[in-house]
């Protein structure tokens, strides 16, 4: 929707535009008025204005002075000129100052509304598509980086996705790896930062790292890396050839390479580094496990020495029952996304695929059962302190179920126990929602009601309960199947006809209370919908 603020120190000039322009709904749009340039400026300085319809000559401020100001507050605005007088030189003034348009007065409504409409339409062809895209791909070009790194951190943190989800995002942030295909991971952590180096500088040196990990791969090998720690650096690797490879003569290969990688970080970049290689290919949906795996190898045993290259080799059967049950735990904080957005179905659908592998192991007082419970308590603690929420949830039976493992007999009772807190948290949220739906739709009524004379313009409604525009017009309509514009036009007629039948107001009074200040307008207004002058609705409903 469109603003357009009208401005002319005649006020009998400006309240007919205004009324004009409030009835023309083909045009969609929202209405000011001022009475001159400086009761102009200082609105424009709380609302955007898109379109200027402005006498040129006013005391104080004149309409091309106010032009300027206000094209600097608002770049984007169209201006169009009124004048009483054909006087060439206003013309040209204007004209040069970027005016749109210019419009006599005295050429009556038709042609001041058309040639709004004609600067509604001038604004839609200069903000359209190929505008919007080039800024877009301009936008996009410098965020590439970040939303690369931002993707392959979602699918180490256990994101599910499909194969047909992962081309198309992979294409489209222009990753050189194949959905379809697995991946071979290296990781590296730098075990001591030289002493001189600035913070600032380590990203310098995390792709230092990576041109000399690519020097060693890149003939071989498509090439993501991505730095996951301060001190941790991960490649995703897949062989440029599309024959398979040999997994023990790929890991041989590579930790032979990764050597080389380390003794030159160590001699050109001043790094000690530690080294782990991958075992085997990974699928898509094992990376998470993969790198908790490697963290875990980083931290105890031969892994705390500095300078080590190791390999993470287990048996088939060990790494399988490992693999699902850290992949479960490693998902169970996109939980929290969940709750906070407020998606109950893909928690649930979620939820019933973390715990399903961890239901294998019942005991609740060790391992990754335990840690389930830790993980799952944390975070709905989080949610409720969050959310304020926590007192009122305390009040109710089994809060102790959330605060202390012992409550659980099983590994079963404590899945169904978290799984219905989170149902009791999205029914509360939805009440919720629904009672401040409700309020905002009950204070944006009363507020009409009590300012149908005056402003309930869908900004000033807006205002009136803290929200933006856009947001109170998607409310307004989702909470009672109808427009705010409608309501407003239906509360509008309903007041001028019980008042036109109820009372003995004149034509004008009635228009007046309802916002109309102009007779005729009041009288166009009424005709468009009930096809009948206030006049002769009067005679044909007056009481006897």
């Amino acid at each position: 929707m469109y603003r357009l603020l009208i401005v002319d120190d005649e006020p009998s000039i400006a309240d007919g535009l205004y009324n004009l322009f409030r009835s023309a709904d083909e045009l969609s749009l929202e209405v000011y008025k001022a009475y001159d340039g400086l009761e102009a400026l200082q609105l424009a300085g709380r609302l955007r204005v898109d379109v200027l319809l402005s006498d040129i000559e006013m005391p104080g401020l004149n309409g091309i002075e106010l032009q300027r100001e206000l094209c600097r507050i608002w770049p984007k605005c169209r201006t169009i000129f009124l004048s009483g007088y054909n006087y060439f030189h206003y013309i040209q003034d204007s004209m040069r100052g970027g005016a749109l348009d210019y419009v006599l007065k005295t050429e009556g409504d038709e042609a001041i509304v058309e040639v709004v409409a004609k600067a509604i339409r001038h604004i839609t062809e200069q903000s359209q598509y190929e505008a919007l895209i080039r800024d877009a791909k301009d936008q996009l070009t410098v965020a590439m980086p970040m939303l690369r790194k931002e993707y392959i951190a979602e699918l180490l943190n256990g994101e599910a996705t499909t194969a047909a989800s992962r081309r198309s995002q992979l294409s489209a942030l222009d990753i050189p790896l194949e959905a379809e295909r697995p991946v071979m991971l290296a990781a590296a952590r730098i075990d001591a930062w030289r002493t001189e180096m600035a913070p600032k500088d380590r990203a310098l040196f995390h792709y230092a790292m990576n041109n000399i990990f690519e020097e060693y791969f890149a003939h071989s090998y498509r090439i993501f890396h991505i730095a996951y720690a301060s001190d941790r650096l991960l490649w995703l690797m897949q062989p440029a050839r599309e024959d398979p490879e040999d997994p023990e003569q790929a890991n041989r290969y590579m930790t032979e390479m990764i050597e080389s990688v380390q003794s030159a970080c160590k001699t050109y970049l001043k790094l000690p580094c530690s080294f782990i290689v991958g075992g085997r290919p990974y699928e898509w949906d094992e990376l998470s496990a993969a790198v908790e795996r490697f963290s875990l190898l980083f931290g105890r045993g031969l892994g705390q020495g500095p300078e080590m290259i190791l390999s993470d080799r287990r048996s088939s059967g060990e790494e399988r029952q490992d693999r699902q049950e850290r992949s479960a735990v490693q998902k169970l904080k996109l939980l929290a996304q969940c709750l906070d957005q407020k998606q109950p179905q893909k928690f649930y659908r979620l939820y019933d695929e973390i715990m399903s592998p961890l239901a294998e192991r019942p005991e609740l007082q060790a391992g990754v059962a335990l840690e389930a419970y830790h993980s799952l308590a944390s975070l709905f603690l989080s949610h409720l302190n969050r959310n304020e929420l926590f007192q009122r949830f305390s009040e109710r039976p089994g809060v102790g179920r959330l605060l202390s493992y012992e409550a659980h007999d099983s590994f079963a009772g404590m899945a169904k126990y978290f799984r219905s807190l989170a149902e009791s948290l999205f029914a509360e949220s939805e009440d919720e929602t629904r009672t401040v739906s409700n309020d905002v739709v009950e204070r944006v009524r009363a507020y009409i009601g009590t300012h149908l004379d005056g402003d309930v313009s869908l900004t000033r409604l807006a205002e009136s309960v803290y929200l933006t525009p856009f947001y109170l017009s998607r409310l307004y309509k989702q909470q009672t199947g109808q427009s705010l514009t409608d309501y407003i036009i239906d509360i509008k007629l309903k007041t001028a006809m019980d008042l036109l039948t109820g009372t003995q107001a004149k034509i004008q009074e009635v228009g007046a209370a309802i916002g109309y200040d102009t007779p005729s307008y009041f009288a166009r207004f009424f005709k468009k919908y009930t096809q009948m002058t206030p006049q002769q609705y009067r005679d044909l409903h007056r009481k006897p």
